[in-house]
């Protein structure tokens, strides 16, 4: 009756998460603990849009575009080396884990920080 229940103990925080928890998280992530990826960041929309043209066309390589117009100086050649989910915005892992190895993005991710283009490198 007004006992607790299981229910109430999954809710607190801090709680260790079980195996089988755990396994059904990554499901929801294809599976995916971690990627190594790469970034063009960027504040306007316009710019970010270019960029994939660009990319498309050969004109330059991923991380010569991230030294060209990227923002965030912070990563050489856009690197961010292998984040997981909790180290990354949520629009950026969504869109991310959404890719295959070696793929950019084709579309701009708006994030806090501005818009991304998106190289995933590697995934595990």
């Amino acid at each position: 009756m007004g006992g607790k229940n299981k229910k109430d103990d999954d809710k607190k925080p801090g709680k260790t998460m079980s195996r089988n928890e755990r396994a059904n998280e990554k499901i929801g992530d294809k599976g995916v603990s971690a990627m190594e990826v790469r970034h063009i960041l960027v504040e306007k929309l316009r710019e970010a849009q270019r960029i994939p043209t660009v990319l498309d066309e050969g004109k330059m390589p991923f991380n010569e575009a991230a030294r060209t117009w990227s923002i965030d100086k912070a990563g050489k050649s856009g690197l961010l080396g292998w984040r997981a989910r909790n180290e990354l915005d949520p629009m950026f892992w969504d869109a991310a884990v959404e890719q295959d190895i070696g793929e950019y993005s084709k579309e701009p991710v708006k994030t806090v920080w501005g818009y991304h283009i998106i190289l995933v490198q590697a995934k595990k």
